[in-house]
């Protein structure tokens, strides 16, 4: 059942972004009166579809991109061009008609962010608080670094950060750099160099400074002192002895506390609550039996028409430039390849945020959108922006390139993205072994 939720979650993320994408390029050469052959989901052999006017509407064999087939795009006389076909037209009309596609994705993206902003967006609410530090992993290089506990982040390369929302994003966006932290501790202003580590999927948290999360507990063993005290699913615990702690220093405190009478505050809906609860020793650990979890509590954030969608233009900037960046840094060596998400991990986060609620679905839909629409744009001949860098390169040198020449790149074009689709498909395989990569390529 996981697996037929995960497939049908995939093809409609990727149906309603496929669909758009070509949509654009249909609806553009249309205005531009060039005749429309075939509107394909999918690639290889057709499978279903109906005919309306002279466009051949199908749904084709492997559902992992789509194509409009323009007349006279591939073959055509250029000694006998007819007006109905793409070659006949010319380089501004040519270049309408390609960017059309990667532009409605933008757009698309920008429609569905601006509908939930409108509609209202849960929000983790710390993510817009002053960046207080609440936690340091020991050991991590943001320790190392000499940050400590109820420091405040002020600038990283001498950028304001104003919340821990920009203050994840700039450090996820930075692995293994050395970022020149502005920071005050009391009311004294200081600087430090932290060097941050890859971001994986293992360490979510390259530097090693956290929020400072409570605890929410989310089950408890009958026969242990936390629930025979009177602790219960869902409470919130805030201090121990009068002394605010976070979940990183439960364990921690309750461990060494073995025997010993700690006194629980606990907020239980809009109740405080006092309880007392004694640790049990086993294995030389005090333990009180309870499982728990992150406490981090969301705020619902709606906008008018107006502000939604320039809310949603600023979110889709910022994105942007996040996603240029990593690819440079991609390129510099400084982000893995390995990174790099195929269809099977498309899928899987189709269905994962699918299961939690219509929001989260379409606000990957306008992530991924987003993402292939930038991609499309880039001078790689086979993609829409490589035809647009040959019309552009042609419009310079004022000279058309020959129809073998063309062959050529668009070939070599078509070689490098049949690569790079091998290559992230084993990916998404090689994150789903033991040993990755290793167990796909022992050598």
């Amino acid at each position: 059942m996981t697996v037929i939720q995960t497939i049908l979650a995939f093809l409609i993320v990727f149906g309603i972004i496929v669909l758009v994408h070509e949509a654009g390029h249909f609806i553009a050469a249309r205005l531009m009166k060039v005749r429309v052959d075939t509107f394909s989901f999918g690639f290889g052999k057709r499978l279903f579809g109906k005919k309306f006017g002279e466009t051949d509407f199908r749904v084709s064999l492997v559902p992992l991109g789509g194509y409009v087939k323009m007349a006279g795009e591939d073959e055509y006389d250029a000694k006998d061009l007819k007006p109905y076909e793409f070659q006949a037209k010319n380089r501004g009309q040519k270049i309408f008609i390609l960017i059309m596609g990667p532009l409605m994705n933008i757009f698309l993206s920008l429609f569905i962010l601006s509908i939930i902003n409108m509609v209202g967006i849960e929000k983790e609410k710390y993510k817009s608080e002053v960046p207080e530090i609440g936690f340091i992993e020991q050991g991590s290089p943001a320790d190392k670094a000499g940050l400590k506990k109820g420091d405040i982040i002020l600038s990283i390369n001498k950028k304001k950060i104003m919340n821990w929302k920009e203050l994840e994003l700039t450090v996820g966006y930075n692995p293994n750099e050395e970022l020149h932290v502005g920071y005050k501790r009391g009311n004294i202003k200081r600087n430090t160099s932290i060097r941050v580590k890859m971001l994986t999927q293992k360490n979510l948290n390259p530097a090693g400074f956290y929020y400072n999360y409570k605890t929410e507990v989310n089950s408890l063993e009958k026969d242990f002192p936390a629930f025979k005290s009177g602790l219960r699913k869902g409470d919130i615990i805030l201090a121990i002895n009068n002394k605010p702690v976070s979940i990183f220093e439960m364990r921690d405190v309750i461990s060494k506390n073995s025997g010993k009478s700690l006194l629980f505050r606990i907020r239980r809906g809009s109740e405080l609550i006092n309880l007392t609860i004694v640790p049990r020793k086993v294995e030389e650990k005090g333990i009180i039996g309870i499982t728990m979890g992150f406490f981090s509590p969301v705020v619902k954030v709606k906008y008018g028409l107006f502000k939604a969608v320039g809310k949603s233009f600023e979110e889709l900037v910022d994105l942007t430039v996040l996603t240029f960046s990593a690819f440079k840094k991609m390129i510099a060596g400084k982000i893995s390849p390995k990174h790099l998400s195929g269809p099977i991990e498309i899928a899987k986060f189709s269905q994962k945020a699918m299961k939690t609620g219509l929001s989260n679905f379409f606000i990957l839909i306008a992530f991924i959108s987003l993402q292939l629409g930038i991609i499309n744009l880039f001078p790689i001949p086979a993609l829409d922006g490589g035809h647009l860098m040959i019309y552009s390169v042609e419009a310079v040198i004022r000279k058309e390139f020959s129809k073998k020449v063309k062959e050529t790149l668009i070939n070599i074009g078509f070689f490098i993205l049949i690569s790079l689709m091998i290559f992230v498909v084993l990916n998404d395989v090689a994150k789903t072994l033991p040993n990755g990569w290793n167990s796909l390529i022992p050598f």
